[in-house]
């Protein structure tokens, strides 16, 4: 996202989460459009070498379609998340039909680990697509928006070009987005691989968006 557009976003709608404390080396890895049979296992692999703890944003459809791996998901100590149930723009849904699907997805996800649906909070609207009513209707809710400031164009681009982009983009507080589902993931675990400890290396610690939230309120 364009740094000025973020800014003027961040002014217009300050409870949203673009990024987190600029004054820690503290930065968190998502992943949206999982999970996805193919690319999340590898993911989670690759994530447990490094002793790194993501926040993967759900699609609800997924959700209910690999149970299992989004148990996998939590037991391996990741914070889990919705981004959908469906990929389609919120501001396209009917208020009801939005609220059913997110607590549709909610309560998949809550079933699939055996905990409660009020741990589930945060959600990532598809494409990051917002209106001030999405916004209002999202915290009567009881959840909490979540976006990002280093999003590099994986799904269209040569991989060394995105390891680059995501090592000269983050800086503190950054929340980096990346794709494990569909066409957009297939190489999602090879990079992940590679940045890693290239940014830990610069002295960047990964956190969830849970522990960057918990470190960011009153403070933006």
């Amino acid at each position: 996202m364009n740094r000025f557009l973020q800014h003027y976003l961040q002014r217009r709608h300050p409870d949203v989460l673009y990024h987190g404390n600029r004054s820690r080396r503290t930065i968190a890895l998502t992943f949206d459009d999982g999970p996805h049979p193919r690319d999340t296992p590898q993911v989670l692999e690759v994530l447990a070498t490094h002793s790194v703890h993501a926040t993967f944003f759900l699609i609800g459809q997924s959700v209910e379609r690999y149970p299992q791996l989004v148990k996998r998901i939590h037991q391996s100590g990741h914070q889990l998340a919705i981004h959908c149930y469906r990929h389609i723009p919120f501001p396209m849904e009917s208020a009801s039909t939005l609220k059913g699907q997110l607590d549709q997805s909610r309560k998949a996800i809550a079933h699939s680990c055996g905990i409660s649906p009020d741990t589930i909070r945060d959600v990532r609207p598809p494409y990051g697509f917002f209106i001030a009513k999405t916004l209002s209707m999202l915290s009567d809710w009881g959840y909490r928006l979540v976006l990002w400031d280093n999003m590099p164009l994986h799904f269209i681009q040569p991989t060394q070009r995105t390891i680059n982009q995501i090592l000269k983009r983050t800086i503190p507080g950054s929340i980096i987005v990346l794709h494990d589902g569909h066409e957009h993931g297939k190489k999602i675990a090879q990079i992940v691989d590679v940045f890693i400890p290239k940014l830990k290396a610069k002295g960047f610690k990964f956190v969830t968006i849970d522990q960057m939230q918990n470190t960011t309120i009153g403070e933006r």
